[in-house]
């Protein structure tokens, strides 16, 4: 399933680029986030609980940011599995300075398997837009904090 979107973020890419690399914003913003432990550079494993639908449960797994190109780009590689099934995803994540502003664009692919693909692609790209909403929802309030100081 092709995964891709952006988001307009009322910050400068080096607060945003700070953000997406800051583990404790990572672990607030990311929905149904539990636990976010460091077991490397730039390695975590995770723990996620999620109360959506079809893909409701508890998932554990592991997230890279690999191929970094400071101030402007990485890919985010994501696996998990739990009693729903699992996900592979590997997202590219591009800042584009916009004044004083910053365009996140996103794009990339996301495997399902197990009980949860069983619901479609129609479905579970529904659900996987909400979810990526919700994080950069989450991720424009952190930046909101931070400028307020």
């Amino acid at each position: 399933m092709q995964v891709a979107g952006s988001q307009k973020i009322a910050a400068p890419v080096d607060m945003v680029w700070a953000c997406l690399n800051d583990q404790e914003v990572l672990a607030r913003c990311t929905p149904g986030c539990k636990q976010l432990v460091k077991v490397g550079e730039d390695r975590y494993e995770a723990e996620l609980e999620l109360g959506i639908a079809a893909i409701r449960g508890r998932y554990k797994g592991r997230i890279a940011i690999e191929d970094k190109e400071p101030p402007s780009r990485y890919r985010l590689n994501i696996e998990g599995e739990g009693g729903p099934g699992f996900v592979r995803a590997s997202l590219v994540l591009d800042l584009e300075p916009q004044g004083d502003a910053t365009l996140l664009k996103y794009q990339g692919e996301a495997q399902v398997g197990g009980p949860v693909a069983s619901i479609g692609q129609r479905v579970l790209g529904g659900v996987a837009k909400m979810i990526m909403g919700q994080f950069f929802g989450g991720l424009a309030r952190e930046i909101e904090q931070r400028k307020a100081g």
